[in-house]
């Protein structure tokens, strides 16, 4: 696994030449969608033959995404604490009728644009039962408690191609996140137990995202002879290290520990 020392639109770009040297156009998916900013700079970079957007764009969803139960933690910052970051009350289903419409303002002139107001498990159900073509890459940025995204990892991948990856965001532990009860890590760590899907490439910033790909499949190849030939830094670490990872602070800025 490489620790890169880039943020996540540069893994967009690399994904792009894999893609391009795959003569591919891909398939993309992205899951918690909010405004649709990040689902834009994946369209634009890559370019892609279809994407697919889903989101429950729900109020009663995102509060408990954030708190797992009626009986707050003290450890766990409630869910009005995130007000500012998704521009109203998050008790306010109003709030979330906004983002969807912002969302699906910036795509009304995109016909291969789908959007999806489900949530990631309905999604699923309804896109096994259309037998859609695999996709060659899903953005997993939904539900962030562990249970979710577990599940998210588990049934989606099932719709991943066989040269395609899984991109995750906040995948670390940090004060932050941890004020934030992110269970990304963990569920990506169990997750790697139970299929052929390691970790390949990690940003070296706070709210990391990951690519993940097969073991020895064309793309983990394809993403190492792509990355080892451009100007990036990176720190190469046995991906068994992944459950270690945390974000470490200091006056000089952000580092990723394994220790």
């Amino acid at each position: 696994m490489k620790v890169c020392h880039c943020n996540r639109q540069y893994f967009y770009q690399i994904l792009g030449v894999a893609f391009t040297a795959l003569k591919q156009q891909p398939r993309i998916a992205e899951l918690g969608v909010l405004r649709g900013e990040n689902a834009a700079r994946l369209y634009d970079l890559l370019k892609p033959q279809s994407m697919l957007l889903v989101d429950p764009w729900s109020s009663a969803a995102t509060a408990l995404s954030i708190q797992s139960s009626d009986d707050p933690v003290p450890w766990i910052d409630p869910p009005q604490a995130f007000a500012y970051y998704y521009g109203g009350d998050l008790a306010d289903q109003a709030t979330f009728d906004r983002l969807y419409e912002d969302c699906r303002a910036r795509f009304a002139a995109h016909p291969n644009v789908e959007i999806m107001r489900l949530s990631t498990a309905a999604a699923i159900k309804a896109l096994k039962q259309r037998a859609e073509p695999p996709l060659d890459l899903i953005y997993i940025d939904a539900n962030h408690q562990y249970e979710w995204i577990l599940r998210d990892l588990l049934e989606w991948s099932e719709l991943c191609a066989p040269d395609g990856v899984l991109m995750l965001n906040d995948c670390c532990h940090s004060p932050a996140g941890v004020r934030q009860n992110l269970g990304v890590l963990e569920a990506v760590s169990a997750f790697v137990k139970r299929s052929n899907f390691i970790p390949v490439l990690l940003t070296h910033t706070d709210w990391s995202d990951l690519i993940l790909c097969r073991s020895a499949g064309v793309m983990e190849l394809l993403l190492d002879q792509v990355v080892r030939s451009i100007d990036l830094r990176y720190v190469e670490v046995p991906h068994q290290l992944l459950p270690a990872a945390r974000v470490v602070q200091s006056s000089h800025g952000i580092n990723i520990s394994f220790k």
